[in-house]
Formats: structure tokens, sequence, C-alpha cells
């Protein structure tokens, strides 16, 4: 994890160091600043200040799309629910529980006294009475005569259960002390009666409020209760049975304030809010027209969100393109090269979607435009947009710049679908559709896709929106409009751009590969063997890269221009067949300089001509750091064999190069050197080329002169078997011609024995 984190660092100081990188997070950085106010001012709306009665100074309508709560039928939901839930009363089981075992405690003192003093044949219990009377607790107060009338009974296990019974039944409905006050103003008469301190399960019985008793209503009923439950017993025993029931009475149902309470909270907590809307465009009022009291509320509302949405709004905006920033910055820095591929591309970026959104802002301003969401998507310019970086970059840097401007769209249109969903469709195609285009024209049959997609989808759209057939046509129309106008636009733009920041675009590459340019014909006059090797080498470096994916079209112009400096000596060069007279003057250290010397004279010549700068890198590039190692030997030789030994430094017989820095310029290098060594092999045949080609790759690969060209071993692979193919096809066995003279001889021969066979 460590290794990770040193790695990451390092690869992140970097990419720092590059100015590029810099300038383009900088310039993100402007971007998602700009972005952030448009998109906040597109929702800011204005406070109105007005009472009920009031006279509209302006039209008032609704910027955006906007849900509210209606407070009032909302209350009275959560009213509703409020008296729906329960009023909660816990009944006490303890209170049971100790009352029968106060009656279990007077039973079995009366079972203890009739088995201590058993009655002698009369119905004086005077002694079995006074026996009792002292072995009951304190708290077991009874009269005489209940009392007399227990220890009468000849079953007294049976008096028990039948008093155990009545006080179960009255305890198992409940007894309040006082009666219900309602001190929490509920009108509710629903009751969840909850049994508490229960040795089993907590349960809870519903019931209704006036089915509560009190104590006070309670006591009256137990006559009648006892009466109907022991009917059986002699008067004597049921009034004792009714005495021991009455003394046992006691509340043992409380109303729970708290838990109701709290499930009252919990009840007008669940209940949803009831929610209306205002649509975006809505009118709530017109200039000159008198304000209402619901026309006052719409206002209330739409000042509510307004000072309510904006600071929670620019703060989810600024964090989603936070994210954005990380994303785009991790891009940038590692893997600046492969995403611009030229120095002014940020900047070419930044300034398409920085038109593309101060465009769109200003176009949702317009209400008769942004009233529609279907029309409003379709006049955004998001196929231009990634058609112009596509070109003028590449496909990657477009498809990111293309989710952006998609974002940007969809939200500046108050999240309307139809924005989202035909933006991202333009967005696709017109950056994969223009990654190939190499002539103008071929624009407006890519507008022409664009618009037939676009108008699939719209009509798509419409159908789901249910539109009608006048609608669905027209905006159909209008989305084939939008991809042919796209299309023209970029191809007005795109000469500006190429002009103004020099960009080299497939089109500019085509302009610059015609061979009737002036610098070409007198090329082909004065250093006629250079042209002729210029050729060479842009056929097979074009062939290269289209194997391994680079830009075949630069490097066919590379290839083209790369010695454009040996013009003004050609006739020091070997391919030109030496005529200089100078050549047999100079010393190996002075002829190297001379050669080396083409390269900063085709650099002034390009710029001279014009030419971009990723051309003219081909011509600073082309040759890397290598050394002439022909003249570097010379001399070599000539300080051995010289008295005086003169010293020799190899950088003075190297080119100062740089070393190539692109896929393509790596190719034309490799393709230079094995285009001149070729002329060399003597009766070249396919191993010999093989061997050549192989030998000159690897030299170049070893000495580093690859390091900073992206290319890989399976690259070089793909290059070095496009090279020997065109090779072969250059130096391919040709059939043996006759002479004229062996045709003639031969001729003579043949006629001459024709003539001889006539005389016969």
């Amino acid at each position: 994890m460590l290794k990770g984190f040193i790695f990451f660092r390092r690869r992140l100081t970097q990419a720092f160091r590059k100015p590029g990188v810099r300038v383009s997070l900088l310039l993100t950085l402007c971007v998602i600043a700009v972005s952030t106010v448009l998109l906040s001012i597109s929702i800011v709306g204005k406070s109105y200040s007005y009472n009920v009665g009031d006279i509209a100074r302006e039209d008032i309508r609704v910027i955006h799309d906007i849900r509210y709560q209606i407070e009032s039928e909302t209350r009275r939901k959560m009213a509703r629910a409020a008296e729906q839930s329960p009023l909660v009363f816990d009944k006490d089981q303890s209170v049971l529980v100790e009352r029968l075992a106060m009656v279990d405690t007077l039973f079995r003192h009366v079972r203890d006294v009739m088995e201590e003093n058993p009655p002698i044949g009369t119905e004086d219990r005077t002694f079995q009475l006074i026996a009792l009377k002292s072995k009951l607790p304190r708290y077991l107060v009874y009269s005489d005569q209940v009392l007399q009338g227990i220890l009468r009974d000849r079953n007294p296990v049976r008096l028990k259960n039948v008093v155990s019974k009545i006080l179960v039944y009255i305890f198992d409905r409940g007894i309040l002390k006082e009666p219900y006050n309602n001190p929490l103003n509920i009108k509710n008469t629903n009751v969840s009666v909850r049994t508490i301190n229960s040795t089993g399960e907590t349960n809870e019985t519903m019931m209704k409020l006036e089915e509560l008793e009190t104590l006070r209503e309670v006591r009256p009923e137990v006559p009648k209760k006892t009466h109907a439950i022991a009917t059986f017993l002699p008067p004597e025993q049921l009034n004792a049975v009714r005495k021991i029931v009455e003394q046992n009475l006691t509340s043992n149902l409380s109303f729970n304030q708290e838990e109701t309470k709290r499930r009252i909270d919990e009840s007008m907590k669940s209940v949803k809010p009831v929610m209306a809307a205002l649509k975006r465009g809505q009118s709530i009022v017109q200039e000159g027209e008198t304000v209402t009291s619901d026309i006052y509320d719409r206002i209330q509302i739409v000042n509510r969100n307004t000072q309510s949405r904006n600071i929670y709004y620019v703060l989810g905006i600024f964090l989603l393109q936070a994210l954005f920033i990380l994303i785009f910055s991790y891009l940038i820095l590692f893997y600046y090269e492969q995403i611009f591929t030229e120095a002014k591309s940020p900047l070419i970026v930044f300034s398409l979607i920085m038109l593309f959104m101060v465009y769109t802002f200003l176009i949702s301003r317009v209400e008769n435009i942004t009233g529609t969401k279907m029309i409003f998507a379709l006049f955004l310019p998001v196929a231009f947009t990634t058609m112009m970086i596509a070109v003028l970059n590449n496909i990657y840097i477009s498809l990111v710049a293309g989710v952006y401007i998609v974002f940007f769209g969809f939200v500046i249109s108050g999240e309307s679908t139809p924005t989202l969903i035909l933006s991202f469709s333009s967005a696709l195609m017109g950056a994969f559709l223009s990654r190939d285009i190499e002539r103008r024209t071929s624009f407006l049959r890519t507008g022409l896709i664009i618009g037939v997609i676009n108008a699939a989808v719209a009509l798509s759209l419409g159908l789901i929106e249910g539109l009608g057939i006048g609608d669905n046509l027209a905006n159909s129309g209008l989305a084939l409009a939008n991809g042919v106008i796209n299309a023209i636009l970029v191809l007005g733009i795109l000469p500006i751009y190429e002009s103004v920041f020099g960009v080299t675009t497939p089109f500019k590459l085509l302009e610059l590969s015609d061979l009737n340019a002036p610098i070409f014909k007198k090329m082909i006059i004065k250093a006629p063997g250079t042209y002729n090797h210029s050729l060479m080498v842009a056929t097979m470096a074009e062939a290269a890269c289209k194997e391994v994916g680079a830009n075949y079209l630069l490097a066919r112009v590379g290839g083209y221009y790369h010695d454009i400096g040996k013009i003004p000596n050609s006739g020091m060069y070997i391919e030109n067949k030496v005529t200089d007279r100078r050549a047999r003057t100079m010393s190996p250290g002075e002829y190297s300089q001379l050669i080396i010397s083409h390269v900063d004279t085709g650099v002034r010549i390009a710029e001279k001509e014009n030419l971009p700068d990723s051309v003219i890198n081909f011509i600073r590039e082309h040759h890397g750091e290598s050394t002439m190692t022909y003249f570097y030997h010379q001399a070599l030789e000539l300080s051995d064999s010289s008295r005086a030994g003169d010293a020799i430094e190899k950088k003075d017989f190297q080119y100062p190069g740089p070393k190539p820095s692109s896929p393509e310029v790596a190719v034309v290098m490799l393709a230079d050197a094995i285009e001149a060594a070729s002329r060399s092999l003597q009766e070249p045949t396919t191993n010999k080329l093989r061997g050549l080609v192989n030998k000159i790759v690897y030299n170049k690969l070893n000495e580093g002169e690859l390091e900073n060209s992206n290319l890989t071993m399976s690259d070089l692979k793909r290059i070095q078997r496009a090279f020997l193919r065109i090779l072969n096809g250059i130096y391919h066995n040709r059939i043996e011609y006759p002479t004229k003279e062996a045709v003639e001889d031969l001729e003579d021969r043949v006629m001459g024995k024709e003539e001889d066979d006539d005389d016969y």
C-alpha cells in the first residue's frame, strides 16, 4: 500500500510539472465556476411583496417547477390520524394478583381454624370466629357476619373459587379510579387497554371509551354480578361473598398519557403531506390583476421556495461539479497526452464549452422556447460542440465534454427528461460520427444522420408523452433540422478555429498533402532524390500508423515534409547523387554539421510556410538524438591515422533532438532510417529486408530514441510487418525482359529458317 501511495505521489508530481496540465486544471476550475454561477442564476427568483387586494405591478410566473405542501389539508389529515389513534390505558395485572392472594390468605386461615376447631354438631361458630379473627392479619378486616357466613358453609373452597371468579371477571374489564377527563384534549373514543405487570405476554384489547367504568360505577353492580355467578349459594353465604368482593375492589386501570401522546405523534408523522405543484412557466398573476387570497398564497409559496431553494441548489450543483473536477483531474493528470493532442487543446475545449453554456443560459431565458421542453432541447448545439471537439482534438475529450454539457443542459432545463435524452443522443452521435471525417462535405452527411436519429428520438418521446400527430411531426422536423444546422455551424466555424488556434485538423492535413504545392515542385526539381525518399517514407509511415491506430494522415504529411530542410543544399545529400564540390573539401565533422543543419533549416522553412506545429515536430524530431555513425567513424579513422590526434567529440556528430514525442513522429523516424538503408542492399530479398527492418527498429529502441513515443512492443511488431509489406512490394522480383538486339537476332534466325523451307 505504501509503495502504491509513493508511486501515485510521484506520478502526481511529474504531471504537475507539465505546464499544460496546470493550465488544463485551471481552465476546468473556471468552467466549473462559470457553470455554477449560470445554473444558480437560472433558478434564482424574485421575492414579491403583495397583500390581499393589491393590484399586481408585474406579471408573476413560476420560473421552475415547485412542489409545495398544502398545510391546511395536511393539518386536517394529521388531526384525523390523531383522532383515529387509540387512547392508551394500562391495566395493572398485579392488582388482581394481590387481591386474589388476599382472598387465598383469608380462606387458608378459615381452613386451618376449621381443622383445629371442628364444629360439634351445632350451628354456633362463636368459638371458630374468635380463633379466626385472632389468626387473620391486620390488613384482612371483615365483619363478624361475613366471617360467620364463611365458617357456616360446609365447603369454604367453593366460596373461595366463587370470590376469585367474580374478582377476575370485574378486574378483567378494568376499573378506573376517576372518570377520564381528556387531558390531551383529543376527540377520540377509541381505547386500547394494555395489560401490564403480567407474567405472560403483554396484550392489548380495543374498547370504546364509554365502556370503561370507574370504581364508583362498578361497586353498585357487584350484587347483581355476584347473584348471576353464584345463584346456588344460600343467602348468608351469598352476602358474605358479595361483601368480600366489594371490600377487595380497587382501581387497576389508568390513562397512560405519555404512551398515548407518543402513538399520536407517530400516527401524525406517518401522515404523508398533501402536496400540490406549480409548473414552470405557470402564470400566478398578470399585471393589473387584483391579488386575491388564493393568489396571495401562491405568491408566498414562490417567495418561500426562492429563499430556501437557492442555497441548497447552489450547494448541490457545486458538489456535483466537484466530483466532476475529481474525475476530470484524474484524466488530465495521468492521460494528458492521450486526451490533449495539441498544445492549445485545453483552451479550445474550454472556449467551446463556455460558448455552449452561455448560449444555453441565454436561450433558457426565452419564455416561448423554454415553455416546451422538447423544443428547448432541440435548440441546444450539443452536436455542434462534440463534433468540433472531436475534429479539433479527439473523441476521448469529446465524450468527456459531451457528458458535462449534457449535465449542464439537463439542469438548466429544470431536469427535463426530453432534454437529457436528446442531448445525450446528440453528444454521442456528434462525437462518434466525426472521428473519421476527412472531407468537409462529410459533415452534411453526419448532420443528416444525427438529425434522423434525433427525429426518431423526438417522435418516441412524443408518443410517450401522448402528443398529437401535428406536434410529433413538428418536433421530428425540428430535430432533423437541428442535426443539419449543427453540421453547417461546424463547417462555418471550424476554419475560424483552425486559423485562430493553428490546429491541425484532418482537412488541414489533406490540404498540406497536396503534392502540387510550390514547395514540393521546388523539391522535385532541386532535390528529386529527397522527393522520392519523402514519398516512400510517407507511404511506409501511413501504412504503419494504420496498423497501430495512430493518426495516419498526420504521419503521411509529416513524411512529406520531414526533409524539406535539404532543399537549399540538395547537392550535399547522397540520395540526390552528390554534386556539390564542397563535399570533397569538407572534413567529416564539417560535413556532418551541414547535414545536421537540415533540421534547423527545415524548421525555418516550415515556419515561413506557416505549417502547423504538429507538422514542424516531424522536421525537428525525426532524427531524435541519433549519431551520424558514418561520419563519426570516418573522423575517428582520420584521427587515428593522424599524428596530431585531434580530439573527437561524439556529440559533434549527434542530432540535437528532441526525441520523437508522439507515435506518428516515431514511425516516420523508423521509416526514414529503414527506407534510406534499404537502398544500400544488393539484390534485396525478403529475408534481407526483414533483417534490416528488425535491426534498425531494435537499434532505435536500444538507443532510447522511442522512449517518449508511447509505442509498445506489440505496436513495434505491427509496424515492422507494415514496413516489410511495403518494402517487399517495392523490391519484388521482376521478369528479366530480353534486349532489343537479342530480339532482332532471334527474329533474323527464325525468318531465315522459314525462307530455307520455302526453297524446298
